[in-house]
């Protein structure tokens, strides 16, 4: 979830929906619906963004200064949010939580952001938005070792079909994350890596068309066109419509290439709220714990749904600003800093092969000879060598 830039000009719409797309995820834990196809926006998102940064960026990262960048933004949040998650169950339950695959082997996996590669097939744990944080940065990783500028777009599309088509065979639908298929494949891993090449293939798309006339003549009937068939999967998943939502990433693959040209007037609207996207990444993390914080209050009183969606949204908005700005991207600086310190070579000494040495006349060797020093001035002459 970071922030993109393209000339030094971010692309304002993109950080408005991932805000909105954030916030779809807490009503979802609220009502239900449809929210957790928000992570497959996210997720072709995130292939678009780096692709940006990365595959097409000028200056390309090594590997290792790659998952240096990726440890430094995604971790520092998820840990922070992570014992944030133990404390407050704690306070509320007097307990730790307990999970079907262990509550000490899961915690490790969280610290370790190994809990969503198939580690733990029984469900999701701790702080449980955090599954595709996990599943992200191991994407990422298969990412920057084996996608090259080279790797043929029609490759990507396949891949990433042939994945989502797997998951509607397994599953039905894309509301999985932790099981297992064929004994070794994740399938939040399987889903993370289907959305992520179209990402990919999206930006390919993007870069396509970029300064193309029929961008700015036709980007008005096409945002709104995306935006109408958004709200119809919404409206129409019922019953035998269950399987549409297998259709969501190949929609967030035309509406990320779409609003990024910002040439209609929805993306224009919509791109007022980009400060959403910024604090999105606190929302999606911080959601979970303040959620349980409202609930707990809200029990006693009777508040029903309304009022609880009110008042997590309120806060959780106002608490990710402030862990945002004094959590989320000081430490990421100072991890990113630290790492690159650790995983920097140390430099070479320097010495001076004996013929690249200048070369010393006879006449300097004598010179001491031929000009002593004085000895009432010796004992000043070596004082000022060893200050």
């Amino acid at each position: 979830m970071e922030k993109v830039s393209v000339s030094g000009q971010r692309f304002l719409a993109l950080d408005a929906l991932r805000g909105l797309a954030a916030l779809w995820v807490v009503y979802f834990h609220v009502y239900g619906g449809l929210g957790y196809l928000a992570v497959d926006f996210f997720l072709v998102l995130s292939g678009f963004i780096l692709s940006h940064r990365y595959l097409y960026g000028g200056r390309q990262a090594s590997p290792l200064e790659f998952i240096n960048h990726r440890i430094a933004r995604l971790y520092p949040l998820h840990l922070y949010t992570l014992l944030m998650f133990m404390l407050v169950h704690w306070l509320i339950y007097w307990t730790m939580p307990t999970f079907p695959d262990g509550a000490l082997f899961t915690f490790i996996q969280n610290l370790t952001m190994t809990h969503n590669i198939g580690l733990n097939p029984q469900g999701l744990t701790w702080n449980y938005p955090s599954w595709s944080v996990a599943v992200e940065f191991w994407v990422n990783v298969l990412f920057i070792f084996l996608i090259t500028r080279a790797t043929r777009s029609g490759i990507l599309f396949l891949l990433g079909t042939l994945g989502v088509m797997v998951l509607f065979v397994q599953h039905g639908q894309l509301n999985t994350q932790a099981e297992n298929y064929f004994g070794f494949l994740n399938s939040g891993l399987l889903r993370g890596m289907s959305s992520f090449l179209l990402g990919i293939v999206s930006y390919r798309l993007y870069l396509f068309y970029r300064g193309d006339w029929r961008v700015e003549r036709y980007a008005k009937w096409l945002e709104v066109l995306c935006a109408l068939a958004v709200l119809g999967i919404i409206w129409s998943r019922t019953g035998s419509s269950m399987g549409m939502d297998v259709f969501v990433p190949y929609l967030s693959l035309l509406m990320v290439a779409i609003f990024a040209f910002e040439q209609g007037w929805l993306s224009r609207v919509v791109r007022k709220l980009a400060y959403l996207g910024e604090i999105s990444y606190s929302v999606y993390l911080n959601h979970l714990v303040v959620l349980m914080v409202v609930r707990y209050f809200a029990k006693p009183q009777g508040w029903d749904k309304p009022v609880v969606l009110g008042l997590t949204l309120v806060t959780v908005l106002i608490y990710s600003h402030f862990t945002h700005r004094y959590l989320e991207i000081p430490l990421g600086k100072k991890m990113r800093r630290g790492l690159e310190w650790l995983t920097s070579k140390p430099p070479l000494p320097l010495s001076i092969h004996p013929v690249d040495q200048p070369a010393v006349s006879r006449d300097q060797y004598d010179y001491p000879k031929r000009n002593p020093i004085p000895r009432e001035h010796r004992e000043v002459v070596m004082a000022d060598v060893a200050d």
